[in-house]
C-alpha cells in the first residue's frame, strides 16, 4: 500500500512536504555522529572506550536514518518494516551508554555479572520485536503509532530512563573520590550523555505523547531531540582535545573540529527549503567560531601542561641529584667529621702526648666546631629522610609530659649558663599520646634550643596543658621575635628568620622544619606567634591526646 500524504522520496529520503526541521535536525547530527564515531575509533581502536563510543554513534545513525525513512517514505510495508527496529535500537542505545560510561570511569572492561544484567535487559526488546510489536498501519496517516503495543514502547522508554539514572548514580560515586584533574573529565562527560539522553529518549517521547493527546497537531517535536547528539559530541571534542580521553592528539582533533565544519557546510548543497538555509548557516558559523576558540584555549592549555610535564621531569631529576648529595654528606662529609673529631678528643685526652693550654684551647675549639658540623649535617639528614617518607615511625602510646621533662633536664644547664631563667608550666594531667618517642622527643628538643639560640637576656617559659582533647605544648621566650615575613619562612625547608645569622652563624632552618614535618606525621600540626621584632616569640606543637 502507498501513503499519498507526501510524493514520492529520492533516494528514499527526499522529498517535499515534510516539517523544514527533519533535514536540519536529523542529517547533520547523523553526519556528525559518524564522523567523530569513526575518527575516535580510527585513532584509538585498539581501546574499548573508543570502540564503545564508536558503537553509540552507529546505533544513533542506524535509529536517525530509519525515523527519517518512516518521515518521508510512502510505501508502507517498507516503513512497517523500519518501524520494527525502534525498539532495538533504542534498547541497545541506552544499555551502550551506560556500558560506555563503566569504561570511561574505571578505565577497563565491566564485570560479567553487570554483562549478563544488560543482556536481561534487552532480552524484552528482542524477544517482543518480532512478535507483538506492530499489529497493524494506518494508511492515512502514514504511521503504526495506533497499533504498536504501548507495554513495549514504555519498556524501551524506561531503559533510557534506567540509563540516565544509572549512569548518574555512578557518575556522583565516582567524583566523590576522584582527583580534581578527573573531575573535570567526569562532569564534561556527565554532563554531555545526560544531556543526550534527556533529550534522545524523554524529550522525544514527551513530544509523542503531546501529539497523541491532541496538544500538537504532529510529533515533529521530537527532532529537536536529535540536537542533544550535537551537546554530547562538543562535550566529546572537549575532552578529546583537554585530556585526551580518547587518545586523539591536538592535531588530530583540530582536523576533526574543521572536519565537522566541512560536514555541515556540505548540507547546503542538499537543501532545497528557504528555512533550512538559514539554520543550516546558523550552525555552520557557530562550528566555525566553536572550533577556532576552543582549539587556541586549549592550544594554550596543553602547552602548559607540556611544560608542567618537563618540570615534573626536572623534579625528578632534582630529586634524584638530592638524594646523591644526601648520600656524598652522610658518607663523606659526615666522615670527614667525624674522623677530625676523634683527632681533636685524642688530642684533649692526651692520647699524643701532651700538649700545651694553647694547642688544648684550639683543639676544644675544633672539637666543638666538628661536633656542631656533625649536629648541622644529621640535623639535615634527618630532614630530608622525614620527608621523603622513608621513616617508618613505631606508633604506641606515650607519655608526652615524661618526654618534656627529660627533654627540660637536658637544656637547663645551657640555659642557665647563658644567664636566662627557666620557668616551667605542667600542669597536673594525663598527657598521653600516640607516637615514637625517638621522635617525638625531637619537637621540644628543637624547640627548646631555637629559643635558647635566639634569647639574649631575660626568660623562656615551656608550658604543656590537656585542652579539648589536644595536648598543647608551647615554648615562650623573650628573645629577638618574628616579622611576619619571618613567620612565612618558618617550619619551610631552609625557611629561617630575616636576622636569625646575627645571633646564629649555625642556622640552618631545617630544625624547625623537621619539628613540622614530626608534628604532622603524628597527626598533629605546629605554628608560631610573635607580637613583633624585639617581643619575643611562642612556638606551639599540639598532638591528639590518648
Amino acid at each position: 500500500m502507498i501513503c499519498y500524504l507526501f510524493s514520492e522520496p529520492t533516494y528514499f529520503l527526499f522529498t517535499s512536504g515534510v516539517p523544514a526541521l527533519l533535514y536540519y535536525a536529523y542529517i547533520p547530527t547523523t553526519v556528525i555522529a559518524l564522523f567523530v564515531g569513526l575518527y575516535v575509533f580510527w585513532n584509538g581502536r585498539q581501546f574499548l572506550l573508543n570502540r564503545l563510543f564508536l558503537a553509540i554513534s552507529l546505533i544513533f545513525s542506524i535509529w536517525t536514518i530509519s525515523d527519517l525513512i518512516e518521515w518521508t517514505n510512502i510505501h508502507s510495508n517498507f516503513i512497517l518494516f523500519v518501524w520494527s527496529f525502534q525498539g532495538i535500537t533504542l534498547g541497545l542505545m541506552a544499555i551502550f551508554c551506560i556500558y560506555f560510561i563503566y569504561v570511561f570511569l574505571d578505565k577497563k572492561d565491566i564485570s560479567l555479572r553487570i554483562k549478563i544484567i544488560f543482556l536481561a535487559l534487552l532480552a524484552p526488546v528482542f524477544i517482543f520485536t518480532p512478535t507483538v510489536y506492530l499489529k497493524g498501519f494506518d494508511i492515512t496517516a502514514c504511521d503504526a503509532f495506533k497499533f504498536a503495543w504501548l507495554p513495549f514502547e514504555l519498556y524501551y522508554t524506561l531503559l533510557g530512563v534506567l540509563a540516565i539514572v544509572w549512569i548518574l548514580v555512578l557518575l556522583i560515586r565516582r567524583y566523590r573520590t576522584a582527583v580534581p584533574d578527573i573531575k573535570k573529565q567526569i562532569v564534561l562527560m556527565g554532563t554531555g550523555i545526560e544531556f543526550f539522553l534527556f533529550l534522545f529518549f524523554i524529550w522525544t517521547s514527551f513530544a509523542y505523547y503531546l501529539s497523541e493527546i491532541g496538544v500538537l497537531p504532529d510529533s515533529s517535536l521530537e527532532m529537536y531531540g536529535m540536537l542533544g547528539m550535537v551537546i554530547f559530541m562538543v562535550y566529546i571534542g572537549i575532552l578529546m582535545v583537554r585530556f585526551k580521553t580518547f587518545n586523539v592528539k591536538l592535531l588530530a582533533t583540530q582536523a576533526l573540529v574543521w572536519g565537522l565544519a566541512i560536514l555541515i557546510g556540505a548540507q547546503f548543497f542538499f537543501i532545497k527549503v528557504p528555512i533550512n538555509f538559514v539554520l543550516n548557516g546558523f550552525t555552520f558559523v557557530a562550528t566555525i567560531i566553536f572550533g577556532y576558540l576552543l582549539i587556541q584555549s586549549v592550544k594554550k592549555e596543553i602547552k602548559q601542561k607540556e611544560e608542567l610535564a618537563k618540570l615534573d621531569v626536572n623534579l625528578e631529576n632534582v630529586i634524584k641529584q638530592k638524594e646523591s648529595l644526601m648520600h656524598l654528606i652522610n658518607h663523606k662529609v659526615k666522615g670527614s667529621f667525624t674522623h677530625s673529631k676523634y683527632i681533636f678528643a685524642g688530642l684533649l685526652d692526651g692520647m699524643f702526648g701532651e700538649i700545651t693550654p694553647a694547642v688544648k684551647k684550639i683543639a676544644q675549639t675544633g672539637l666543638d666546631s666538628d661536633i656542631t658540623g656533625i649536629g648541622t649535617i644529621d640535623l639535615i639528614l634527618n630532614a630530608a629522610n622525614l620527608q621523603s617518607g622513608t621513616i617508618q615511625y613505631d606508633m604506641k602510646p606515650a607519655d608526652f609530659k615524661e618526654i618534656v621533662r627529660k627533654t627540660i633536664e637536658d637544656k637547663k644547664g645551657s640555659i642557665e649558663q647563658k644567664g636566662l631563667a627557666l620557668e616551667v608550666e605542667l600542669k597536673d594531667e594525663n598527657d598521653m599520646v600516640k607516637g615514637d618517642i625517638f621522635w617525638l622527643k625531637e619537637v621540644p628538643n628543637n624547640l627548646l634550643e631555637n629559643a635558647l639560640r635566639y634569647t639574649e637576656q631575660g626568660k623562656i617559659v615551656v608550658g604543656l596543658e590537656k585542652k579539648d582533647g589536644k595536648i598543647l605544648f608551647s615554648v615562650k621566650d623573650t628573645g629577638i621575635g618574628l616579622t611576619p615575613l619571618d613567620k612565612q619562612n618558618l617550619f619551610t625547608e631552609g625557611g629561617r628568620g630575616k636576622d636569625s645569622v646575627k645571633f646564629n652563624v649555625d642556622s640552618t632552618g631545617y630544625g624547625l622544619y623537621s619539628v613540622k614535618l614530626i608534628t604532622e606525621a603524628h597527626g598533629g600540626r605546629v605554628w608560631a606567634e610573635s607580637e613583633g621584632v624585639g617581643k619575643g616569640s611562642i612556638f606551639f606543637a599540639e598532638f591528639d591526646a590518648l
